[in-house]
């Protein structure tokens, strides 16, 4: 769960706008991005929805359809709703009780469409593996968060499709920002996606990570099988983004990494 800013979100949006940054150096032994007591001049690696707007400023893209997978209660789409004032966001949340509360909170917004599904490789039931922190409910049995700290799981059942299949079948031939995460299974979401990525129709890529190879002893988010997916479609590594670091026990950290897809020139 991540904390609440020391400065209200209003004013750290109308700072970012004008290319600054919040920060906070540590509290409580964990270490986070954009919440701390300096404000410092914005460059690239602080923000990576910031980094999106340079971006597609500079390769003159648009952002129009901002696709968010694993919504969870909303945060995503109210960040993206301020900085993409006129795109189109449809969020998926699988878990039926945080997609009430997605819905509850999202009940005001508009131009968001909320799809009660998860993402996945396959198109099926799927077992989610649910917690009291409805932040780590992952379909991966043994996440490594909830590995660490020794969590104990519910199982319930929930409706799956592939990122292809729901293009396909709702007539979206393009996604401009492609937002996952899903507690570990963000590689699984994009292999689910491979008919859009080898047609170069998602502009952004961004998901969590949490190592850079896999590990044998639980499940996590590695940086490096994801890059080995996309990369060979002609997607570039922009930056890393760090939310946590917890470096007490077994060092934990939660990181995202932004791809994007350049424009291609003439030579």
């Amino acid at each position: 769960m991540r904390p609440r800013s020391l400065i209200g979100a209003a004013a750290k949006w109308a700072l970012a706008r004008q290319g600054y940054d919040v920060f906070r150096p540590a509290e409580y032994g964990v270490f986070r991005r954009a919440e701390c007591d300096v404000i410092s001049k914005m460059s690239y690696g602080y923000d990576p929805l910031l980094d999106i707007e340079k971006l597609s400023q500079a390769w003159q893209y648009s952002v129009d359809v901002f696709f968010d997978v694993g919504a969870n209660d909303g945060e995503t789409i109210q960040c993206a709703r301020n900085r993409f004032k006129n795109c189109k966001i449809t969020a998926f949340e699988p878990h039926p009780k945080t997609f009430l509360k997605l819905r509850e909170n999202m009940k005001e917004a508009t131009n968001v469409e909320l799809v009660n599904l998860a993402l996945g490789s396959e198109r099926g039931d799927k077992i989610m593996f649910e917690y009291d922190k409805s932040k780590v409910n992952s379909l991966l049995p043994n996440a490594i968060y909830a590995v660490q700290h020794g969590l104990q799981a519910r199982q319930i059942k929930v409706h799956c499709t592939t990122l292809d299949s729901f293009c396909a079948d709702h007539g979206i031939q393009e996604i401009d920002v492609l937002k996952i995460d899903t507690e570990g299974f963000d590689l699984d979401v994009l292999k689910g996606a491979s008919s859009m990525l080898s047609q170069q129709a998602i502009k952004f890529v961004y998901f969590e990570f949490n190592e850079i190879s896999p590990r044998s002893d639980a499940s996590v988010g590695a940086l490096a099988p994801i890059d080995q997916l996309i990369r060979p479609h002609g997607y570039r590594f922009i930056a890393s983004y760090n939310d946590a670091i917890v470096p007490d026990g077994e060092l934990f950290l939660v990181s995202n990494a932004l791809y994007a897809m350049p424009p291609h020139r003439n030579s």
